[in-house]
């Protein structure tokens, strides 16, 4: 009779132990909401919800079903949401103020998701046989 209980006593024993180590880890991790500070080390990083302007480059991308992309100075891809039919042409050279859409996905795999809030126009791209811009 001892023989049967010498096994399931030390796996019962362990299995409980990974169960609480489990819920040890997740009650550890902090909360985050939206636009709190973040703790790195001994550093606090603010996120901000700034908009900043930014000079930007639209290209037209023939892959994924086509679409148009924003280059910034820095190299940032921003794929924009809303971007008028009147700046759709190659080359031409914006300045932009927007946000990031966060939880959002897209078909493209390119860049962030973008949301122009406000533009202006710095030089305006050619019209070409693939991309008509504003004759969309």
């Amino acid at each position: 009779m001892k023989k049967k209980f010498i096994l399931p006593l030390p796996l019962s024993i362990l299995f409980s132990l990974c169960l609480l180590s489990c819920s040890q880890a997740a009650q550890d991790q902090p909360q985050l909401q939206s636009k709190e500070i973040l703790k790195e080390g001994n550093n606090k990083v603010t996120v901000k919800n700034e908009q900043a302007w930014q000079q930007v480059t639209v290209n037209y991308y023939d892959f994924e079903g086509g679409f148009y992309g924003l280059t910034s100075k820095a190299g940032d891809k921003l794929l924009p949401m809303n971007l008028a039919k009147q700046y759709k042409l190659q080359g031409t050279i914006l300045k932009v103020k927007g946000e990031i859409i966060k939880d959002m996905m897209t078909i493209q795999q390119w860049g962030q998701p973008f949301r122009i809030i406000e533009v202006e126009v710095i030089k305006l791209g050619q019209s070409t046989g693939k991309n008509k811009g504003s004759e969309y």
